[in-house]
């Protein structure tokens, strides 16, 4: 069933073959965007909007591997269901080896296009979901003091309070202090879930 917050995006060169997947996925319940070119599509798409995005792999200017590698830099979280008609096994392997989720032959099946978009979709809502909470962690996070914020990454290597109170400079007391006082900020417990909060805070500074 569509998501009715979810927009497919098409980027083809191939007009007839745009008309052809909006008119089907728009039958089929979906918001479709259709875009000509990997760099329209660059200018106009809303990466906040939730959904996936159907690509070619031929197209002049920017081919839709080159567009991948662009939105993988931009960390766009849209997963990429890939159709062509001219590809070889090596750019499949590379689009699949980069996180496209899906690789089809044109003519591509519609059943099976449709339900490789309902799997994108809710993928993306997985994701997107995951990655609005780890924001909101990192958010919390800053609302730490520095200090405690410095016993964190201290104590996230694994070490003791007392070693973690020679290496800030401070006493084993204090940093059970700030230890105690950052976990009930962060609801959290264990000095594994301090390794896990500031892996989190890391990878999403």
């Amino acid at each position: 069933m569509p998501d009715s917050l979810a927009r497919v995006r098409i980027v083809d060169d191939d007009p007839d073959m745009l008309k052809s997947w909006e008119f089907l996925l728009s039958s089929a319940g979906y918001l479709v965007s259709a875009y000509g070119s990997a760099k329209e599509f660059l200018d106009n798409d809303d990466p906040s909007i939730p959904g996936c995005l159907v690509l070619d792999i031929r197209m002049p200017e920017i081919s839709g591997l080159e567009l991948q590698e662009v939105l993988n830099e931009e960390r766009n979280p849209l997963p990429i269901i890939f159709c062509s008609a001219h590809a070889s096994i090596d750019m499949c392997v590379s689009a699949l080896k980069h996180g496209a989720i899906d690789f089809m032959e044109k003519p591509v099946d519609a059943d099976r296009l449709i339900l490789a978009i309902e799997n994108a979709c809710a993928l993306n809502r997985k994701n997107s979901d995951k990655v609005r909470d780890r924001r909101k962690i990192l958010e919390k996070f800053n609302t730490l003091t520095t200090r405690e914020q410095e016993v964190a990454f201290a104590l996230a290597d694994g070490i003791s309070n007392r070693e973690a109170g020679q290496k800030l400079g401070i006493t084993e007391k204090t940093v059970q202090i700030h230890r105690g006082s950052l976990c009930r900020k962060m609801s959290i417990r264990s000095q594994v879930e301090i390794a896990n909060l500031v892996k989190i805070v890391l990878e999403e500074r």
